[in-house]
């Protein structure tokens, strides 16, 4: 190996820290409300087009693709109702 190569090994073997990104409570609320709207939102929208193709066609059938996208909104709302950030802007409980 080179000198000149282990001088720039020996200058990069400092570790690079990232600073931590602290939001503000808007703009976690502004996060959540875009993951709840992309989440929930979107079989709910299959959903709505799967009932809208089933009365313009007269098809029954196709109201069971809506079923089943309900069925996935409802655990996708259990999912987001657990995993949700906004307890975290509350802050430190008291202690008693």
């Amino acid at each position: 190996m080179s000198a000149v190569a282990a001088e720039a090994v020996a200058a990069n073997d400092a570790p690079v820290v990232a600073a931590a990104a602290v939001l503000s409570p808007d703009e976690i609320n502004a996060t959540e409300q875009k993951r709840w709207m992309l989440w929930f939102g979107t079989p709910a929208l299959v959903m709505a087009i799967f009932v809208g193709i089933s009365l313009g066609t007269g098809d029954a059938w196709i109201l069971g693709l809506a079923i089943g996208s309900l069925l996935v909104d409802i655990f996708v709302l259990v999912w987001l109702a657990m995993s949700s950030d906004t307890n975290g802007i509350i802050g430190e409980l008291s202690s008693h």
